[in-house]
């Protein structure tokens, strides 16, 4: 009878170690993509060496690499992946069939909280393929401002190629900003403190300062890309963000939102003189929308409405040269510094209601008769 038994639990150890063997057959007949499916970490590390060109393949369904699998999965071991970044680099510039995202894009999207990843692609990446978008237009930058990611990855980002923050979608020609600025706002959290801020509160929670990190990293950079920074004002750079804001064309909320929270920013003059006051009136971003800017900017720093900057350019000529109506922002400006109605314009030598009627137009007649209200002793000079 015992030696029925051994015999029988040596068949059984038998059948066991044949489906060991099977099981481990069938794991090296598997693909590199099956075996990420399957989260079978420990054969995958030994197969991207014995298989590298399936490292270059890309599958006919979504046109995604081994290297695309790997960004849209975050539990994948960063050993394994930096291996197969070093192993097949050209990998990091297959953008998909659907969206046209590179692994970089796929990884933006699923690294909230972590950088080490990006580090890695970076590393392998020269500055220029930061810029490759989607089919939409969107950056790698974009990608980590819509999923929310942390700032460690925007700063990594930012680093390897600043002009990052420039790039626009192809549709609507927003930037990074943009899609950050909607995000936070895609939120009910976000949206009640941008509500509360405009109303004058003071926002203290901690997902806000986050947000509005990101969006002074983005600002100062995008100002040390503009022609109006010079070096010595990078000492200070953080002074300069609305200047930043309106070189990237923020949304009209978000640089009011900057105005609250920040007004000495209102009172910095770029190297070429011009406070944010002026460059709102030579922008124009917003068009009808621009006096709720300019009325933001006046209320908290008036003086700005009497400054010329290195042309010699006060706001209100800007703004008669420009056809601005009365209602839409040359009236704030004079009732924040009435004083400019006897100014003389320095290309003609015309105060600003002589000069607004030297203009033809409809808008330059009203214009025209408010100046003159506002200050009939000026017709006598």
């Amino acid at each position: 009878m015992e030696e029925v038994l051994k015999e029988l639990q040596d068949l059984k150890k038998t059948e066991i170690k044949k489906e060991e063997v099977l099981k481990e057959l069938q794991d090296d007949a598997r693909t590199l993509a099956g075996l990420i499916e399957d989260m079978n970490w420990e054969k995958l590390r030994t197969a991207i060496h014995e298989r590298k060109e399936e490292l270059k393949e890309v599958d006919d369904s979504r046109g995604w690499t081994i290297l695309h699998r790997l960004c849209a999965l975050p539990p994948v071991p960063k050993d394994i992946f930096q291996s197969v970044v070093k192993l097949c680099p050209e990998a990091t510039k297959v953008r998909d069939k659907k969206w046209g995202q590179t692994p970089l894009h796929v990884l933006c999207w699923n690294s909230q909280k972590t950088v080490g990843k990006i580090q890695i692609l970076l590393q392998h990446m020269p500055p220029e393929d930061l810029l490759i978008g989607t089919h939409l237009g969107g950056s790698a930058l974009h990608c980590a401002c819509s999923g929310h990611a942390f700032l460690p990855v925007h700063q990594e980002l930012i680093r390897a190629n600043p002009k990052i923050v420039l790039v626009k979608s192809r549709e609507y020609k927003h930037t990074a900003l943009v899609a950050l600025w909607q995000s936070h706002l895609n939120t009910i959290q976000g949206h009640m403190q941008v509500a509360r801020i405009l109303k004058g509160e003071t926002v203290e929670e901690r997902h806000f300062k986050r947000f509005w990190e990101k969006v002074v990293l983005m600002a100062t950079t995008a100002f040390k890309l503009s022609p109006t920074y010079s070096p010595e004002m990078n000492n200070d750079i953080e002074r300069y963000a609305l200047h930043g804001l309106q070189f990237l064309r923020a949304p009209l909320k978000t640089q009011q939102v900057a105005i609250k929270l920040h007004p000495e920013w209102v009172s910095v003059a770029d190297s070429e003189g011009n406070y944010p006051l002026h460059n709102v009136i030579i922008r124009r971003p917003f068009r009808i929308k621009d006096i709720h800017l300019i009325k933001d900017l006046v209320a908290v720093y008036p003086e700005a409405a009497s400054k010329r900057n290195a042309r010699g350019d006060e706001p209100i000529f800007i703004a008669l040269r420009e056809r601005m109506a009365w209602d839409a922002g040359v009236e704030a400006l004079v009732k924040a510094q009435p004083e400019i109605l006897s100014s003389m314009d320095r290309e003609t030598g015309l105060c600003p209601f002589l000069l607004a009627a030297s203009l033809d137009g409809k808008v330059a007649v009203e214009t025209t008769y408010q100046l003159l209200s506002e200050n009939p002793h000026v017709a006598k000079v």
